[in-house]
């Protein structure tokens, strides 16, 4: 179920340009809420099992892994992990309220993948699209 007090939250934060790193706990928590319902995300994931490994400099370690259509996410290291994203904690949250294109800050340096790429842009694509949700 997704938390629509939280969405209200972020969606201010992200209009008013004041989301920051002390909100992407809450983001991570409402992008797996959203993946779990949300029939474009779902679609996006048909047949693709990963697990995410997102080191935020200045923040700290977090997972997110899909499997079998379920999104979920935690605080600290996943095992086994098909996708390593490490970025500054700020550039994550600019990243994830839509202010900074992610290949731009590969491109740059500012954001490291370890894994295979179609899967980081997969990643993308799904914060794309929980940034439109969020944002209506």
């Amino acid at each position: 179920m997704i938390n629509e007090e939280v969405k209200e939250i972020l969606n201010e934060k992200i209009q008013e340009g004041e989301f920051d790193v002390v909100d992407i706990p809450a983001y991570l928590t409402l992008f797996c809420e959203m993946g779990n319902e949300i029939e474009d995300l779902q679609e996006e994931v048909e047949d693709w099992n990963r697990r995410i490994h997102l080191l935020l400099e200045g923040l700290g370690t977090f997972w997110i892994t899909v499997e079998d259509g379920r999104f979920a996410t935690g605080e600290g290291a996943v095992e086994n992990p098909n996708l390593v994203l490490t970025m500054s904690a700020v550039d994550a949250a600019q990243v994830f309220a839509g202010d900074k294109d992610a290949k731009a800050a590969y491109m740059s340096g500012a954001l490291k993948v370890e894994g295979e790429l179609p899967d980081a842009v997969k990643m993308q694509t799904l914060i794309d699209i929980v940034v439109e949700e969020i944002e209506y």
